[in-house]
């Protein structure tokens, strides 16, 4: 007997394990060209997991402890080196492409428990993910977002242990989730805002027990990310880095919002007068569902109903915070996160009302579907064909495409390290450059904010400056802003660069 509910278990997740595989495939075909693509950010990943071999310590390309960023995905990236054996960078896609299968088979387990559930509902839904865009554009790049939400998923399956059982043992395991997701992007709070936001409104949850159980899950669950802020405190004065505040409005910010949700549905992607209302009337739904299940208590407890609520608390998380807070502008890297629970919210109802309809109305309403699903499939694979034709002719854009492989003013740095006199510092636009493509070590140029490293800056006899045409970063002090104040002498030039000698001291002399 237990042999056959194994065998049937064993086939219920094949179909997951087979689309798990080929999106492993896929991934790992896209990222053929140049390998996994590389930002800024990823540079400080890289250089920390490789730090924590060469040093023993969380430091990143400038030797400096990691503080803009929790801890957690460096150590992974250490860790997985480790076991491989390979540098991060070469480990890269296939590591991404392990980390995106996991992501299709979790979503698959997650879909076995939904409420009326059907394995053609769930061939579709895992289809979309594995040809997914907006999943292809954030697992082709070395990002945290690779592993969070692999994480919350990983929540998500544990959250819906507890909610069949209460008891504490499958509570604590949620809370160590939530607390490993939290020091793998600080977002990850809304994994514990997810969890607390379910147990408060459980009408069937008795208020003592209830009570209890969201104080020691919110304890538990916020350790980890209290130890990670008490450490940036005590190697930087500082708990998560420098922050400017918010440049730009809420209503600026629910656009910028609906525009990547346009650019993940069919149709919408080419009408910026739809970019808001898209974003508010899908918002909107989605509280409406919940609050439905809230009032009527049943299907509350639902894995269904969970992923509606991380969609709510993560999308009014990453709204306010890009409100109040000033980075890049929202994008499809920071919303991807919501693009699985946004597919199953939308779609989870149509197989149980379907199978609810008399026959002809059932086959007209199969047809509706099936209709909708070819459009939304066929516009997939068009934006991921034209993605691949880019990436597979110059690279993912990043540090690892072509024209960085190719770069001059890398290969200078990388070839005549000894061209700089000894005592003179090295500043760029584009530090992180430096170190992932020149093999050298240099210090961003100071930010027009911080008047300290602008004074510091200016103060010194004479350094180098490395400047690299291609990056454009209005927050850097520019050329121009150092040729009023400094002697800025060029000393190479280069297609993509030019490398200068800046001497403040000099020019304040005069």
């Amino acid at each position: 007997m237990n042999k056959t509910l194994a065998g049937l278990s064993a086939f219920k997740n094949l179909d997951s394990l087979l689309i798990a595989l080929l999106g492993f495939i896929l991934l790992l075909i896209y990222t053929g060209h140049t390998g996994i693509g590389i930002s800024p950010d990823s540079i400080v990943y890289v250089s920390v997991a490789r730090n924590i071999h060469e040093y023993g310590a969380l430091l990143d390309y400038t030797l400096k402890p990691i503080v803009d960023f929790p801890i957690f995905y460096p150590l992974f990236l250490s860790t997985a080196a480790f076991f491989s054996g390979l540098d991060p960078v070469a480990a890269g896609p296939w590591l991404n492409a392990l980390l995106f299968a996991l992501v299709i088979f979790c979503t698959g387990n997650l879909i076995e428990s939904f409420q009326g559930k059907n394995r053609i509902y769930k061939l579709v839904i895992l289809l979309c993910i594995a040809i997914s865009p907006s999943l292809f554009d954030v697992y082709a790049m070395f990002w945290s977002e690779t592993l969070f939400i692999l994480l919350s998923l990983l929540f998500l399956i544990a959250f819906r242990s507890y909610m069949r059982t209460r008891s504490i043992t499958a509570l604590l395991f949620c809370s160590f989730i939530a607390a490993i997701t939290c020091i793998t992007r600080y977002a990850g709070i809304t994994v514990i805002a997810t969890g607390l936001m379910m147990m408060v409104f459980d009408r069937s949850l008795e208020w003592r027990k209830k009570t209890g159980h969201c104080l020691l899950f919110g304890f538990l669950s916020i350790t980890l990310l209290a130890a990670n802020l008490i450490h940036n405190r005590l190697v930087a004065e500082s708990l998560t880095g420098p922050r400017e505040s918010g440049i730009t409005s809420l209503g600026d910010n629910i656009f910028y919002y609906g525009k990547v949700i346009c650019w993940w549905l069919p149709a919408l992607d080419e009408h910026p007068g739809a970019y808001m209302s898209t974003a508010i009337v899908l918002f909107l739904i989605v509280c409406v569902v919940y609050l439905k299940r809230v009032w009527f208590v049943k299907g509350y407890t639902t894995t269904e109903n969970c992923f509606a609520a991380f969609f709510i608390v993560y999308t009014v998380f990453i709204i306010g915070v890009s409100t109040l807070s000033h980075f890049e502008q929202i994008n499809n890297r920071f919303i991807s996160p919501v693009y699985i629970p946004m597919l199953i919210v939308l779609t989870c109802w149509i197989p149980k009302t379907i199978v609810r309809l008399p026959v002809v109305k059932r086959y007209i309403a199969l047809a509706g579907a099936g209709i909708v699903l070819i459009a939304f499939q066929a516009g997939e694979l068009v934006k991921l064909y034209g993605m691949y034709q880019e990436v597979s002719e110059y690279g993912i854009a990043g540090y690892t495409d072509d024209s960085w492989k190719n770069s001059q003013t890398a290969r200078f740095l990388r070839k005549h390290s000894s061209a700089f006199k000894p005592g003179h510092e090295l500043y760029s636009n584009a530090a992180e450059a430096v170190y992932f493509n020149g093999g050298l070590r240099a210090t961003s140029l100071p930010h027009w904010i911080e008047d300290h490293d602008i004074h510091d800056f200016f103060c010194k006899d004479a350094v180098y400056v490395i400047w690299f045409h291609a990056v454009d970063d209005p927050d850097l002090l520019n050329l121009s802003a150092l040729r009023k104040r400094a002697d800025v002498l060029k000393q190479y030039s280069f297609k993509d660069g030019d490398i200068y000698l800046v001497k403040p001291q000099l020019y304040n002399k005069r």
